[in-house]
């Protein structure tokens, strides 16, 4: 697609046919062609597959016997024993040892996986449903999560590299039911953090403008990915997913850190998030990862959040995770719901 009125983004999609001869009702063979698409990331050119799948396969998990069997074993984050049993940061880090705000509990990773971990309890409450989740617990705990990282910013400047993450529920690598994310900083960056930082520095000096804000642009204009806005966070679905159900993306325009967001910047991305809980609950999806990703220069690069709905593999009568060896050992996204559709589902949630 090409469009002028600012620096075009390539949307590269290559669709080929699989042939085989399939067997119809009847139990007789016939040949078949079953499509599949290639999709290509218009800022770091990786690539990912869509293929065929029918979403009415999707079986809603049994969580009330989750919930049971979360209750019988202790649960380190419930009270007292949260209060009791976690470590403290250190004073020069945070003089008063823990981080309160609301009902989130936040205090240092005892395995962290970088220089400065912190997990973020959520509430007070053992287990949420998604469609039971309030905009003010998540804001509370996204507003820890960000103090943290304010807090490590101003005693180690040499920290730079930040995000804030959340795996919900076990599908997503959630070790427990009680709801927790974390944050993390240190001296350097992820793969995908350091690839798109530079890939968004290398846009901008090719083209002398902003990838994210010509990306939102392009996507307002075509319709076929862009859901809408809460307040100023604008939400789409990303061409090339990272995950099996297509991902959701928040980008905060002009912001180039998670650091600089308002109170209200905070408030509106917890407003869509909620809305994104609704539309993952009606699907019967029970699980999901969030990450934040941040830069340093807003010329360059946008603070952006991505959300992967997760779910045991959908089709299988055992528990089997949703990822495999495309994923794992080449790196390459096998996407089951096209983008496209998982927008036109959602655009609903954020009119008004």
């Amino acid at each position: 697609m090409k469009n002028h009125k600012f620096s075009p983004i390539e949307f590269r999609r290559e669709i080929r046919t699989s042939k085989m001869l399939r067997r119809d009702e009847s139990g007789e063979l016939a040949e078949t062609e079953v499509p599949l698409e290639f999709r290509f990331d218009p800022l770091t050119g990786h690539s990912c597959r869509i293929v065929q799948f029918t979403l009415e396969r999707i079986i809603r998990p049994d969580l009330d016997e989750l919930e049971k069997r979360s209750r019988e074993l202790t649960c380190p984050f419930c009270s007292p024993l949260v209060e009791q049993i976690t470590p403290k940061f250190p004073p020069e880090l945070v003089p008063e040892g823990i981080i309160r705000i609301g009902k989130s509990f936040t205090f240092p990773n005892n395995g962290p996986y970088d220089v400065y971990g912190a997990v973020v309890v959520i509430s007070d409450e053992h287990f949420i449903n998604l469609n039971e989740f309030t905009i003010k617990t998540v804001n509370d705990a996204l507003m820890s999560a960000q103090t943290h990282i304010r807090r490590v910013e101003k005693a180690d400047s040499r920290a730079r590299y930040h995000f804030i993450a959340w795996n919900y529920m076990p599908p997503s690598g959630s070790s427990l039911v009680h709801p927790h994310l974390q944050s993390n900083a240190g001296y350097f960056p992820t793969t995908y953090q350091q690839q798109i930082l530079e890939a968004s520095q290398r846009y901008r000096e090719a083209k002398g403008t902003n990838y994210w804000s010509d990306l939102l642009a392009q996507e307002k204009q075509a319709g076929e990915r862009y859901i809408g806005k809460t307040g100023g966070v604008e939400w789409l679905t990303g061409f090339m997913p990272k995950g099996r159900l297509s991902d959701v993306i928040a980008v905060f325009p002009g912001k180039a850190s998670v650091t600089e967001l308002t109170e209200d910047d905070l408030c509106d991305f917890s407003t869509g998030m909620i809305k994104v809980f609704g539309y993952l609950d009606e699907l019967n999806l029970p699980a999901f990862n969030m990450a934040t990703y941040s830069g340093f220069d807003s010329n360059n690069f946008w603070t952006h959040a991505r959300i992967t709905p997760r779910a045991f593999l959908l089709y299988s009568p055992i528990e089997t995770s949703d990822q495999f060896y495309y994923q794992i050992m080449h790196d390459e996204n096998i996407c089951i719901m096209p983008p496209e559709v998982a927008c036109e589902r959602l655009k609903p949630r954020f009119l008004g």
